[in-house]
């Protein structure tokens, strides 16, 4: 066919060919421009119902004139009877050959994606579907403008199905289950495939792929898709809400039209350029310090370490530090630095290895650039455990002098100041502080004996103080709702704020008590007061959002619950409580999308903390509200068991029973949690959860005069 002139088009060169036909690059001899010739098949050509196939094709993609949609010039016949389209031609390349060639970032991927939903909207509002939709049919011009190609399954509302008896349209990985299933389709089996293109762009490989075609069609309809966020770090955790929708085997509960699906991502993809955007700040982090001691139970000294260093580094205010819930996740990793920069945001990671042995100390470090893949700074220290603090005020010097950053007289200060003088109170510190974040009810109560023993050491050693208000308020909050514990927590947390004001935890740990106590005035001063100090303390975030919504301030608790959860996406109390406040505003939409992720981050979370009683609790709740009756149930009854007799326990088991249907046991299990101390009766009136017995009788005599 090169050289070769059919009808006025010179053929060029082959562009590609599949099974509806073959494409040419030809020269339009009449207007002197290029074009794309696609050819039927001979032996299909002389077909006739693959002809009027090929014919509709020609006419319902000519109809279509939009800036997203591949321009139609002409349908001809050749001499020999077959039969051509006359397309335009784009210098570019397809969709298909974009993805082999390496991820796409995610932001550009939602313009992508938009693009093609805009041609899509203007097909849909003509009453053509296109069914094919695939990365294959989509090009992308140089000037990353996107076509859709092909409107080859291009059905007309109203028309008959025009293809052979037996033969399923589509791509198989692209198809909806409706046209997998061999059912009838209409514009929303466009909108899965879209959808599972965008999935592909975004992790490299489509969402359901086996070996067969028919293990493929068993999977699209019946099993679920991993969230993206699952398969690479980077992706963010607002598209895995969007999947859910997007991909919904129920095509009445997928987005209903492109439009709809336009705006929302529009929507999340400007949330993502907000949090990139504060991300090119300068930022910081300090991975996991390796413990390459003898002793593996030293790994309390490696990551105290490094938490102190993010502590010290977070005075700068030139420099943004990765927190330390968003760097200890990186624990263990084989991520090259690179890969691990571009996941948090971080200009520059600091690394290092610690070896202890009794009193010997061994520390190795290097400060990386991720953006040069160069080394600036790297040092090993060696000494006793008395040398720490040495050690410690010279790593950070080092850093700031690497990073030629000009500090501030209180900066130059900061980086010298010491919390305690006392090595030993500083180790017990560190083993109490690994004991708290291990989060079950036995090492918070190590957690309070170790403090304990570092305050002894050491009585005006601010963090062991605030670390003591912590963990009295951990126990309260999880474990064992017991006031005195809020009296000590507030004690500790007062005591630690007397020797250092300028601790962010020990104004959490007091809004946290005060939140707990009910006094609302003095819980939002002392958590403003904390996030002043640490603006990525998200535990304050958090308890700001639950004052806010104890007072009936829903977009204020949902702006802070949504800050709570983009510090902390693994932060479950976070997703409840946004949760609960979607649906006490009846905003159904945002809360499925809460719902179907936090029943993902729930069980991740608790093959962490076994232990934890209320996340059991709620994940019981949580299968409730999807009929998942005999898990919830099972959840349920564990929760009971690891903290029987606890007020706080007893009021979320009345939340589950009406959420199972149980109301009578639901509201004198509510009677129950009353009379055993919690008398929160503003947050029982606000509760989501006891929606369905506020006309039971035992509750309406409970709540008379509250």
């Amino acid at each position: 066919m090169i050289d070769k002139t059919i009808s006025h088009y010179k053929i060029l060169e082959k562009l590609g060919g599949g099974g509806m036909g073959i494409v040419y690059k030809a020269q339009d001899l009449n207007l002197d421009r290029f074009v794309a010739l696609k050819f039927l098949p001979p032996n299909i050509g002389a077909d006739d119902e693959e002809k009027k196939r090929f014919i509709l094709e020609a006419r319902a993609a000519s109809s279509l004139e939009h800036n997203n949609i591949c321009t139609v010039y002409e349908i001809g016949e050749a001499q020999d009877g077959q039969i051509f389209i006359a397309l335009a031609y784009y210098d570019g390349e397809t969709l298909k050959k974009k993805i082999q060639k390496g991820p796409i970032k995610v932001v550009d991927t939602f313009d992508i994606t938009t693009q093609i939903a805009e041609g899509l909207s203007k097909a849909h509002g003509q009453g053509i579907v296109h069914r094919d939709i695939k990365p294959a049919n989509i090009m992308i011009t140089n000037n990353n403008v996107v076509k859709v190609l092909d409107f080859g399954l291009a059905k007309l509302s109203g028309q008959s199905r025009i293809t052979t008896a037996g033969t399923t349209l589509g791509t198989i990985a692209y198809m909806s289950p409706e046209q997998a299933a061999g059912d009838k389709v209409d514009h929303r089996t466009d909108i899965w495939s879209l959808g599972v293109v965008l999935y592909e762009m975004l992790t490299g490989e489509v969402p359901f792929k086996a070996e067969h075609e028919r293990a493929i069609i068993y999977m699209i309809m019946n099993e679920e898709i991993l969230p993206p966020s699952s398969l690479d770090r980077k992706i963010p955790h607002q598209v895995d809400s969007l999947f859910a929708k997007l991909l919904q085997k129920d095509q009445n509960k997928r987005h209903q039209n492109m439009e709809e699906l336009i705006k929302e991502l529009k929507t999340i993809k400007e949330e993502i350029e907000t949090s990139t955007t504060a991300a090119k700040v300068k930022a910081i982090a300090v991975l996991p310090f390796e413990n390459i001691s003898p002793d593996k139970e030293n790994d309390y000294f490696s990551d105290g370490l490094t938490e102190e260093l993010i502590i010290n580094l977070s005075r700068l205010k030139n420099m943004r530090i990765i927190s330390r819930t968003t760097s200890m996740q990186f624990k263990g990793t084989k991520k090259d630095i690179k890969t691990i920069g571009r996941e948090i945001g971080a200009r520059y990671i600091i690394e290092g290895s610690v070896r202890k042995a009794g009193d010997n100390l061994r520390i190795a470090a290097q400060l990386i650039d991720v953006e040069n893949d160069s080394q600036l700074w790297a040092e090993s220290f060696k000494g006793k455990l008395a040398d720490i603090f040495d050690i410690q005020e010279k790593v950070s010097k080092d850093i700031v002098n690497a990073l030629m950053l000009k500090l501030s007289p209180t900066e130059k200060v900061g980086l010298t100041k010491r919390a305690t003088l006392n090595p030993e109170a500083f180790d017990y510190a560190l083993r109490a502080r690994d004991a708290l974040y291990r989060l079950t009810k036995n090492n918070v109560h190590l957690a309070i004996q170790l403090f304990n023993r570092a305050i002894e050491l050491d009585s005006r050693y601010a963090v062991a103080h605030a670390g003591l208000g912590e963990a009295y308020a951990t126990l309260y909050q999880y474990f064992e709702s017991n006031d005195t514990y809020l009296d000590k927590a507030i004690e500790s947390s007062l005591k630690a704020l007397m020797y250092d004001p300028t601790l962010s935890e020990a104004y959490t740990a007091l809004g946290l008590a005060y939140f707990d106590k009910k006094h609302l005035d003095e819980a939002i001063t002392y958590t403003l007061k904390a996030i002043e100090l640490d603006s990525e303390n998200f535990i304050a975030y958090w308890i700001l959002g639950r004052i806010y919504y104890t007072t009936d301030r829903d977009d204020e608790a949902i702006q802070q619950f949504k800050k709570t959860i983009q510090l902390n996406s693994n932060f479950y109390n976070a997703y409840n409580d946004i949760l609960m406040t979607y649906e006490r505003r009846n905003d159904v939409e945002n809360a499925k999308k809460i719902l179907e992720e936090v029943l993902q981050i729930i069980p991740a979370y608790l093959s962490k903390y076994p232990d934890d009683a209320r996340a059991h609790m709620y994940h019981a709740i949580h299968l409730a509200e999807v009929n998942r009756v005999e898990e919830a149930k099972a959840e349920g009854k564990k929760a009971l068991e690891l903290n029987p007799g606890d007020s706080l326990m007893t009021y979320n088991a009345a939340c589950l029973y009406a959420r199972l249907g149980d109301k009578h046991l639901a509201a004198i299990t509510l009677r129950d949690a009353v009379a055993a101390g919690q008398e929160d009766f503003e947050w029982i009136k606000r509760d989501a959860d006891l929606e369905s017995i506020r006309n039971e009788p035992e509750y309406i005599e409970l709540m008379r005069g509250k």
